[in-house]
């Protein structure tokens, strides 16, 4: 590895494919080289980087920790599931954050239950909440229901975002709610969320919300919830 410019090698390395090299540098490099090479190994997305990632997670290096977390998730490796749900409970709030969002890639069951936990973590909450609905497991539904209650209206909005992901009726009632919200964000997701789940019940209180709303752009979200609800109809 050159001594002037390191980060010159992990490129070249990255596009020449040499992945044990990258790993060396991942294990011995300092710490301005090390989370690059893990960086480079995530664009890679190859599995033999999976367990030095792993291990990676353990260093005493919080830029290191949490590129070594996006990579894994951007590899979906199933062996990270149990490190990186032990990283939600890393001191450092950005490391959490970064594990979070990761176990939502991989999208395995296992991470149910810890994330459910994590939507009681102010500063990870929001990733936590969307992991949950790109799982789509409906155990998290009662509690991203509950999440649309809150006083913060960006975990509300994450919160609605991540119930049309998992797409299921029972959310229908408290999304139909929140479109009376004095929120604009709130409101917009939530007809985001009933559209994407596609219930024709909620098509006339989108249609009221819809003719009440002053924002315009509130009212085209809305419309256009109703439109790809009553297109799924036809389907």
């Amino acid at each position: 590895m050159s001594n002037k410019r390191p980060e010159v090698d992990i490129e070249r390395y990255e596009s020449e494919r040499k992945i044990k090299n990258l790993i060396k540098i991942l294990i011995q490099g300092d710490d301005d080289t090390s989370w690059k090479a893990a960086q480079a190994l995530g664009r890679i997305k190859s599995t033999e980087a999976v367990i030095p990632l792993i291990k990676a997670l353990n260093y005493d290096n919080s830029d290191l920790k949490l590129n070594a977390a996006s990579s894994l998730g951007k590899i979906g490796d199933e062996r990270a599931m149990e490190p990186l749900i032990k990283l939600l409970k890393d001191e450092k709030w950005y490391v959490r954050i970064h594990a979070a969002e990761a176990l939502g890639i991989i999208s395995d069951n296992r991470a149910v239950e810890p994330l459910i936990d994590a939507l009681d973590d102010k500063r990870i909450r929001n990733e936590a909440a969307m992991a949950l609905g790109k799982i789509g497991d409906k155990k998290a539904i009662k509690h991203l229901i509950k999440a649309i209650s809150n006083q913060d209206p960006t975990f509300r909005s994450a919160a609605e975002e991540a119930l049309g992901l998992i797409g299921d009726e029972e959310a229908v009632p408290s999304l139909i709610k929140a479109l009376e919200n004095d929120d604009i964000s709130v409101r917009r997701h939530a007809a985001g969320a009933l559209a994407k789940i596609g219930d024709d019940k909620a098509l006339g209180p989108l249609k009221i919300a819809a003719l009440k709303d002053r924002r315009w752009y509130v009212r085209l979200q809305m419309e256009e919830a109703i439109t790809e609800i009553l297109s799924k109809k036809i389907e």
